[in-house]
């Protein structure tokens, strides 16, 4: 009996330990490296083209024709025409030189090699790194504490939103998130001219923290014309971007194929029905934000610091629940979540327990509501495929998550009540989140012991650092049930 009592201690004492075991870094480092392994979608593919199409040109000296260049699809990926401005894809530029080398020694197509796109996926993944290294900072900052930052580290780079946007898509927007994190952190240090410089990188690769840096910009500039002038010089380089590519051949077809304003117009078609189209809930929240923040004059430099972690967390929840933002674009929320947790040590467990909710039901509803986002087609030319075939089933015309909750019940009502059910569990919890997070909010109802919600868990830790875990067994099974259909150059061409 004593020495029942003393493993129960000892097991008690590890398990609400601040520290992070090296075995609890190894889980989420061999979830990271499978979901990296075993996707290959279109969009590494296409991205990783066009990168190295970019080299191609330079090669010739012909920098200025780039957009007309990769029109010619020489690779066959899809689109066609580059959907994206050059900031977007210079980081992979840099970083894929190797496998450009690789290709012109060898004659590797880049787009159907296994190695070489893990390569170009390898350097995103390294961008995740960034990230988690950038909550680390950001916490300690706030904290002073090396083990709870750490916290913040590892729950980013086990996020569903990471593990999506890298691990499953290989898509861009991890770079402006990168960004958005160094400008929010060099904000946090006081030093407004490189985070001025790291906005317009973001919203260069994509606009979508434009929406986060206007209210950081009102809570800590209260001159309006200043403040102003600082948000549109944060749109420069995206605007340079423009002006030059009126001029260079193609690059009108280019932006055609993929319009700016689509992505402001889906995220503004969510809303409630007005007598000439629609009032954006996203809007509405964004806006909210921008007047709160105005007139918000923090009290001190660590208040100040909170509540510039508070609002990106906050905006891109609301994008990803009250705007339809691509499934992908889920990652500009890191690291803020993460970091939002860590400092608020009152409720440490309860906000654990709201970030699993958050990031679960959000991953609930974009695989069993996005067609294809979660495919066993999309293994193609991964290295999952290429060492482990699966069983061929001719009869599974598609394979997806969506047809893995339809098997349970053809008629879809099992697939209709999770999208429901999902989205409003998200906004439960963003709620919730939002309201116990704000930096001046002080709860008078009952929690029950202090110590209890203020203790670490390692068990809370674990399901959000390893969240993603399930979808990426659902896809190990759709893959082992017929997936191989899909495994021909002619049919990812189709997509």
């Amino acid at each position: 009996m004593a020495s029942n009592s003393r493993n129960q201690k000892l097991f008690l004492k590890k398990y609400y330990s601040s520290k992070i075991y090296l075995w609890e870094w190894l889980a989420v480092a061999a979830v990271v490296l499978l979901t990296m392994l075993s996707f290959s979608h279109i969009d590494i593919k296409t991205v990783t083209i066009w990168s190295t199409n970019l080299w191609d040109v330079i090669a010739e000296g012909k920098p200025f024709s780039f957009y007309e260049y990769t029109a010619k699809n020489e690779h066959l990926v899809a689109p066609q025409y580059m959907g994206l401005d050059i900031f977007a894809i210079l980081p992979l530029w840099l970083w894929n030189l190797p496998i450009w080398i690789i290709q012109h020694t060898t004659g590797k197509d880049i787009a159907y090699s296994a190695g070489l796109l893990a390569w170009s996926k390898l350097g995103l993944e390294l961008c995740n790194l960034v990230l988690a290294f950038l909550a680390y900072k950001m916490s300690f900052l706030i904290t002073k504490d090396k083990e709870r930052s750490a916290w913040a580290s590892i729950m980013t780079v086990g996020s569903s939103a990471c593990l999506i946007c890298v691990g499953v898509v290989g898509q861009i927007d991890v770079f402006a998130a990168v960004y958005a994190a160094l400008c929010v952190y060099f904000m946090m240090k006081g030093k407004r001219k490189l985070s001025i410089l790291f906005a317009a990188l973001s919203i260069a690769v994509k606009p979508l923290f434009a929406f986060a840096f206007l209210p950081i910009l009102l809570l800590v500039e209260k001159n309006l014309l200043i403040a102003l002038l600082q948000y549109i010089i944060s749109f420069s380089l995206l605007g340079l971007d423009h002006l030059i590519g009126r001029f260079l051949p193609l690059y009108k077809e280019s932006v055609a194929a993929n319009p700016p304003f689509k992505l402001f117009y889906d995220l503004f078609n969510v809303g409630i029905e007005a007598p000439y189209g629609k009032s954006s809930l996203f809007v509405f929240g964004v806006l909210a934000f921008c007047f709160i923040f105005c007139f918000t004059k923090p009290e001190s430099d660590d208040e100040r610091n909170k509540f510039l972690i508070y609002i990106p967390a906050g905006v891109f929840m609301m994008m990803c629940s009250l705007g339809k933002a691509d499934y992908y674009s889920g990652i500009m929320i890191m690291p803020y979540l993460p970091v939002l947790i860590v400092i608020n040590t009152h409720l440490f467990r309860l906000d654990l327990v709201l970030m699993f909710c958050y990031q679960f039901f959000h991953s609930m509803e974009i695989f069993a509501g996005v067609k294809e986002s979660l495919s066993g087609r999309y293994t193609v030319d991964s290295f999952l495929e290429k060492f482990i075939k699966p069983r061929e089933f001719s009869q599974h015309k598609d394979n997806t998550f969506r047809d893995f909750v339809l098997g349970m019940d053809p008629n879809g009502y099992i697939s209709k009540f999770l999208i429901n059910a999902c989205s409003g569990a998200v906004i439960v919890a963003i709620v919730l989140i939002l309201v116990l997070n704000y930096p001046r909010f002080k709860h008078k109802f009952d929690m029950g012991e202090k110590a209890e919600f203020e203790k670490y868990d390692h068990g809370l830790l674990m399901i959000n650092s390893l969240v993603f875990l399930p979808f990426l067994l659902v896809l190990f099974k759709l893959y082992f049930d017929g997936a191989e259909i899909f495994f021909n150059r002619e049919d990812v061409l189709q997509l």
